[in-house]
């Protein structure tokens, strides 16, 4: 019977769409009835998100009309290419020990000796590492290391401490949202709100309002775990120890891991040359102009990761950084999930469907002026993200956050760029995000202390995403 329930939903969740939004034309009720389906289908997972995105696509082309080109076109956005390099980048970082190497130098340090001090160090490492690759590969990665520590400091498993340092795990890495590759939301974000309204967020003004949120919701939620979890922690010297003795058996940095250094070096250099361009120059110089048209940050990515399989790195049975087959083992379904939500998302703009979603939420919610719906669209996510992918409530969401601030006559990049951030702020459940769910596998997290943990950090993610937006975007112009 529950699995009949959930192969109608979408269905029902199709025809009700259409009835309900008869008065806006043919066109706009089938977009949206896509749309609805497509979400309740991401939601349920009855399917694999990314064939849910393709199929959805399909759908766009086949009920409402929409012409394939078009349709199909957001597989080669600019963004797609941005993702294929980073994610190839990521893989080699993971393949050549570089990141093992950097969570075991930040955990030798002397400030991780104390309890809480190690719970920081981890933090600090599970976010850094966010940064650059996928939160789920950091909180895979850094799983082993986190048992091989409370091992190390605790002789019994199920303690407060240990809840502490697994929660530090996934929070750290989602809390991620930095850089504009640190996490899929982010791009999603940045692509739609260039598609809509022509404004393209550089690297460093991305950096500009975001770190800011990562900073300080990184070390309220450090601060949330000590205070809730760190009475009676075991003392946490052995943990220097033992990340000194891992190190020495790794060796010195082998080539295959200063070819990868090399190639983030490169891309994230590249990444932020037009911005500095334009520091030193001026907006309008031929320099910057030069380098805006040129190097985009998919060239760099795909030049950067280029090198991996250029350079030679021997202490590898193939001689280089990567190969192709392990090339092929990154995250497409990420990708074909991101192209497919690109479609959706053009075809309610497109179609004017967004803004008369839009309209209708400002009318039903009383929000009208930029940062009462900021502040909607930011809760309205992190909401959304207790129950569905990160990637998919910021599918879902930034284009109704765009419609909403142009029924209400008001620029959506602030409430597309909170439903994209808050989408990664799924903190609550072990179901909301990956990370959660692999720390939750361990066994070591009781599900009522992920919850009654998470539901405070959702809390300071919102007023953090808030705050920082409200302050920084009008300092970049951006608001």
């Amino acid at each position: 019977m529950r699995s009949v329930a959930r192969i109608a939903s979408p269905v029902i969740a199709f025809i009700l769409a259409y009835l309900l939004l008869q008065g806006f034309g043919p066109t706009k009720a089938l977009v949206g009835a896509t749309f609805a389906a497509t979400v309740i289908l991401w939601i349920t997972e009855l399917m694999p998100l990314a064939v849910t995105a393709l199929l959805s696509t399909s759908a766009l082309v086949l009920v409402a009309g929409v012409k394939d080109k078009e349709a199909f076109a957001a597989y080669g956005d600019p963004i797609i290419p941005l993702f294929i390099g980073s994610f190839l980048l990521a893989r080699a970082m993971e393949l050549s020990g570089l990141s093992d190497r950097f969570a075991y130098q930040m955990m030798r340090m002397r400030w991780a000796n104390s309890p809480a001090g190690l719970l920081l160090a981890l933090a600090v490492v599970g976010c850094s590492l966010s940064l650059l690759i996928s939160n789920t590969a950091v909180t895979a990665m850094m799983l082993p290391i986190g048992l091989s520590v409370l091992s190390t400091v605790e002789r019994r498993s199920q303690t407060p401490y240990a809840v502490a340092v697994m929660l530090t795990l996934t929070w750290a890495s989602s809390v991620a949202v930095g850089i504009p590759v640190g996490t899929p939301p982010n791009l999603i974000g940045r692509g739609l709100i260039e598609k809509a309204t022509n404004v393209r967020i550089s690297t460093l003004q991305w950096m500009g309002f975001a770190m800011p949120i990562t900073i300080v919701v990184l070390l309220v939620s450090w601060g949330i775990l000590w205070v809730m979890f760190g009475k009676g922690a075991p003392k946490t010297e052995a943990a220097g120890t033992e990340a000194r003795t891992r190190l020495r058996e790794m060796g010195p940095m082998r080539q295959s891991e200063k070819v990868v250094l090399l190639s983030f070096c490169l891309a994230l250099f590249l990444w932020i040359l037009p911005s500095l361009a334009e520091m030193v120059f001026d907006k309008k110089a031929p320099a910057t102009l030069w380098l805006q048209g040129r190097v985009t940050e998919a060239v760099a990515a795909l030049v950067a990761a280029s090198l991996l399989f250029l350079l030679p790195a021997k202490d590898r049975p193939s001689g280089r950084a990567l190969t192709w087959t392990e090339g092929t083992q990154i995250e497409w379904g990420t990708i074909l999930l991101f192209g497919g939500g690109i479609a959706l998302g053009q075809a309610l703009f497109s179609s004017g469907l967004a803004k008369d979603l839009g309209d209708i939420a400002a009318r039903a919610s009383g929000a009208h002026s930029l940062w009462s719906i900021t502040a909607l669209c930011i809760a309205a996510s992190i909401i959304l993200s207790e129950l569905a992918s990160n990637t998919a409530a910021a599918t879902t969401l930034v284009p109704v956050a765009i419609g909403l601030a142009q029924g209400a006559h008001v620029s959506p990049i602030a409430p597309a760029l909170g439903a994209a951030i808050g989408a990664s702020f799924g903190f609550m459940l072990p179901v909301s995000t990956a990370p959660n769910a692999i720390v939750y596998s361990s066994g070591l997290v009781p599900a009522k202390d992920m919850m009654r943990a998470g539901i405070l950090l959702d809390v300071v993610g919102f007023v953090s995403i808030f705050v920082c937006l409200r302050i920084f975007l009008p300092m970049l112009g951006l608001a």
